[in-house]
């Protein structure tokens, strides 16, 4: 896994000393750091850090999972299990793996949305990569051919959790088999049937079942009813609210027992034809000793007809998360005005600093510390116009326009303080932006005037090299770090990115 390179990099080492003070016995007293706790999954970043972008284009693509279980699997008796079980894939990102299938002959798969939403990034797409790796039928069992395909995404659905990647190419002599979609829903009490790779299992593991009831997920299910019927009233108008928030997802539960791993794989009727997505199993509460994993849930057919009925033309543009992976916070008053405007991440003493977001025209309520503290407020209600990442990548964030959504997001994979990676968000929406010359740290990018004197203060001052150039008079190429391996010379590594 590669590791931040602090000594190459005198610009971010320089505002990582700034942004270093000590938070110990913080408190509020004027120009003294305020501690604040952190986001989990900032938190869950932390404790499983990954790797940034690479070229899918560079080198020849891992073969990967060489020792994963390459045995031939069991023989099902189920006669669906050898015409389905080659169109059902293992898809492999982020460092884990997951169940995916065929929806098309021209190399569209289907996954849930967990599955890749820690998948690494394309350099040359800007879009999110997993490794899809097939099966071959041989008297009956199926066997893992260890040789990856890479996919990139073109769609996803964190409300329905599903996902459509499509191969860069469909491997040679390949046929690729879709899995029809059932012209019929299934109704409780039919059968049903799963083919995935579960964990403790063997790879294209069948099991069969019956489907025991369909709902909106979770709104509709036991414990979120029964919850809410012995709720306070307050306590469940709060409840019924934050339900109301959420979109929910169209869900079919069966017996059919998948496990982790099986995710995004098919459930199936009698005939193999798709009824529903598998995305998630009950869980078994530690106190009570009782198992409750009689249950799998599947997204339901109608969510993903819905999903797949158009096919993007081109992959999805990657928006990563801006919140850094951290342990601790605080807050800074860096310029002494009395007014907090930056927001320091660190994780420890080896990483002690790992970003920063600033509120550069100082806009956030000012009662926010006190009420994030109390659970009132939210990170997202955090006025900011720019955000510092150190982790997977240097990654810079710009709200150019200042309407409350960065817009600009620019990555430094060589650590050379020009961004190897460039996205903006224009009318069309997300793309990639061909420019070589995009410094790390520059103040013109922000439209108000204002705020392109407000970056200088708070962040291009704190660094030894403000205009984004090589320190000591040298040329970007004589300031490089000294050569290191290259992303894609090792097996894809578990990116921790995600939307806001």
């Amino acid at each position: 896994m590669k590791k931040i390179s602090w000594k190459k990099n005198l610009a971010l080492m320089s505002l990582a000393a700034l942004m270093a003070t000590s938070t110990t016995n913080a408190n509020e007293e004027t120009g003294k750091p305020v501690s604040l706790p952190v986001h989990a999954d900032q938190a869950l970043a932390a404790l499983q850090p990954g790797s940034g972008p690479i070229d899918l284009n560079a080198k020849p693509i891992p073969k990967g999972l060489g020792a994963l279980l390459g045995q031939a699997s069991r023989g099902p008796a189920a006669s669906v299990f050898p015409k389905i079980a080659p169109s059902v894939v293992v898809v492999r990102a982020g460092g884990g793996y997951g169940t995916g299938f065929i929806v098309d002959s021209d190399g569209w798969i289907l996954t849930n949305n967990h599955v890749i939403e820690s998948a690494g990034i394309d350099i040359g797409t800007a879009s999110r990569y997993a490794f899809i790796h097939f099966g071959d039928l041989e008297d009956g069992m199926m066997t893992l051919n260890q040789q990856a395909s890479p996919a990139l995404v073109y769609a996803a659905s964190p409300e329905k959790d599903l996902a459509l990647l499509k191969l860069l190419a469909v491997p040679e002599g390949r046929e690729l088999k879709p899995i029809a979609f059932a012209a019929k829903n299934a109704t409780p009490g039919t059968d049903c049937i799963t083919i995935g790779h579960p964990k403790r299992g063997v790879f294209w593991s069948v099991r069969s079942g019956e489907v025991v009831g369909i709902a909106k997920y979770p709104h509709d299910m036991i414990d979120t009813v029964m919850t809410q019927m012995v709720m306070a009233s307050d306590a469940k108008q709060s409840f019924a609210k934050s339900l109301s928030e959420s979109r929910p997802r169209k869900a079919l539960l069966s017996t059919c027992g998948i496990n982790p791993g099986d995710s995004g794989g098919p459930l199936l009727n009698n005939d193999g034809e798709l009824v529903a997505v598998n995305f998630a199993i009950p869980t078994s509460e530690k106190d009570s000793q009782v198992n409750l994993d009689k249950f799998s849930y599947h997204v339901h057919l109608d969510e993903v007809k819905e999903f797949t009925a158009t096919r993007p033309e081109k992959s999805e543009v990657f928006q990563p998360n801006y919140w850094p992976p951290a342990a601790t916070s605080s807050f800074l008053d860096v310029d002494d005005d009395n007014v907090y405007e930056t927001w320091r991440f660190s994780i420890d003493e080896e990483t002690p600093f790992t970003g920063v977001v600033v509120d550069l025209d100082s806009d956030t309520p000012a009662n926010f510390i006190e009420d994030y503290k109390a659970d009132k407020q939210d990170r997202n209600q955090f006025e900011c116009e720019f955000a510092l990442a150190l982790m997977p990548n240097n990654r810079v964030f710009y709200d150019r326009d200042n309407d409350g959504e960065f817009d600009l997001i620019l990555t430094d994979v060589d650590e050379n303080g020009f961004s190897d990676l460039t996205i903006a968000k224009n009318s069309n929406g997300w793309e990639k932006i061909d420019s070589k010359e995009q410094r790390m740290f520059d103040p013109t990018v922000f439209q108000d005037a204002k705020l392109q004197e407000r970056f200088k203060v708070l962040v291009m001052s704190q660094t030894k090299n403000p205009e984004g150039t090589a320190p000591d008079g040298l040329s970007p190429e004589e300031a490089k770090p000294e050569a290191e391996a290259s992303p894609a010379d090792s097996a894809p590594a578990d990116a921790a990115d995600s939307k806001k």
